[in-house]
């Protein structure tokens, strides 16, 4: 269990390391591009509205799909115990039925006990 946490943490890093790297490309990019400051600042303003909205969409159609999962699993979960509860019962009824139809067994009398001793 102890790789298992290790594991997690070394991909925790991984990702950490490759998204700062990230960053820091895209900023020395940004500082070394033959474009004018203006020209640049628009195109990330309209580049980070778009990654807004598109950010925004899926988040949206992820809650949704989690939504629709969680009632499914509801529903199912509803069902398998109606299932369970009706199997529960037949077994029940079906062992009271049993009983019912069985013919009584003699009584069983243990060696040693007084109707034996009177022999």
């Amino acid at each position: 269990m102890g790789q298992d946490i290790s594991s997690n943490d070394s991909c925790w890093v991984t990702t950490f390391v490759f998204i700062s790297g990230f960053i820091l490309g895209a900023g020395a990019a940004i500082l070394m591009a033959p474009e004018p400051g203006s020209s640049i600042r628009s195109r990330l303003a309209k580049g980070a509205k778009i990654a807004q909205e598109e950010f925004g969409d899926v988040a949206n159609e992820t809650r949704e799909a989690f939504r629709s999962i969680s009632q499914d699993t509801k529903r199912t979960m509803k069902q398998a115990a109606a299932r369970i509860n009706d199997a529960v019962e037949a077994t029940k009824q079906a062992v009271i039925a049993d009983e019912e139809d069985k013919p009584s067994a003699p009584a069983f009398d243990p060696p040693g006990s007084d109707k034996n001793a009177s022999n």
